[in-house]
């Protein structure tokens, strides 16, 4: 934990930092969504599409991940929606409290492999990445069509694949993997320049997922805020610890697994559930609250996985 726990909170600083600065010095909305739209779809995908091109992928892992995400995605649907209509919360609200159960925040998850493994943990997690985004875009789609029960332009398919199509995670993860499994030889000049591309990517999406966070107006149903916490806090990282020990993977993948189980929801949540139709305030509520606790879930769950596996730091 003393290796971990400084890791997390410089991770949670920049973040912070990025809250301050969009409050006293760069407070023009206009400024940070521009940071969050470069960072969103050129940064992040320069770096996914560079690390899976060069990464040495272990296509045995595969069959596992997808397992471990399809079964932890939907033990996590199940218990949003009976923590839902337990506490008797509308549609709206259950879809924004399922946004914050399956989504999680590959961006912070990144950052933090690449500072706990280097390289390794990069790779690990990007390949995580590219396994875990099909199936949580479409559940996310699906659950929320469900629950709002909104009458929507487009069928349930067309928006699915609308989803999945247009999300510039998945084109970068295709690109990344077509050009290492076709062993495409990428021209120097053009993969340093994504590589100083790649350096800009992480410090700056920090920044943007900090200057989003309210704290100021995190006010609401405690309850129902708790129970979304209880998603990141303990219940996925437990499935996909479960998972990673049933499988018997290495101690480097089944850490890395924990670390996203252990991630706060995506920062698209927000968007993703104001156009759907689902309870936005919510939304925005469990978004800061995950990912000012995270600092508590993912130093003591990397931690327990860590010693759990007895992996060497």
């Amino acid at each position: 934990m003393n290796t971990i726990l400084p890791v997390i909170s410089s991770i949670l600083l920049v973040m912070l930092l990025g809250y301050g600065l969009s409050k006293r010095l760069l407070t023009e909305p206009v400024f940070w969504q521009g940071i969050s739209k470069l960072s969103y779809w050129v940064l992040f995908p320069v770096l996914i599409i560079r690390t899976l091109a060069n990464a040495t992928i272990n296509t045995e892992l595969l069959v596992p991940l997808l397992v471990i995400f399809s079964v932890s995605l939907v033990l996590v649907l199940i218990y949003c929606f009976w923590a839902s209509r337990l506490l008797g919360q509308d549609g709206p609200s259950a879809a924004s409290l399922a946004q914050g159960g399956i989504r999680h925040n590959g961006f912070i998850g990144l950052a933090v492999l690449f500072d706990m493994f280097g390289l390794p943990g990069q790779e690990v997690g990007a390949l995580i990445i590219a396994v875990l985004l099909p199936p949580t875009n479409f559940l996310s789609v699906l659950s929320v069509s469900v629950l709002v029960r909104k009458k929507q332009a487009h069928s349930l398919s067309a928006l699915i694949t609308k989803e999945l199509v247009r999300n510039p995670m998945l084109i970068a993860v295709s690109i990344g993997l077509l050009i290492n499994v076709l062993d495409f030889p990428v021209p120097h000049i053009l993969d340093q320049s994504m590589a100083f591309l790649s350096r800009a990517a992480l410090p700056m999406l920090l920044l943007s997922i900090g200057a989003s966070l309210s704290i100021r107006a995190l006010k609401g149903n405690w309850l129902v805020l708790m129970v979304a916490l209880s998603f990141k806090l303990l219940v996925f990282p437990a499935l996909f610890l479960a998972g990673a020990l049933w499988f018997n993977l290495t101690p480097l993948v089944t850490v890395c697994l924990v670390v996203f189980g252990a991630l706060p929801t995506a920062v698209s949540a927000y968007p993703f559930i104001h156009q759907m139709g689902g309870n936005a305030k919510l939304m925005a509520d469990i978004i800061t609250l995950q990912t000012l606790a995270s600092l508590i879930g993912l130093t003591f769950w990397a931690s327990l996985a860590i010693h759990i596996t007895g992996l060497a730091l």
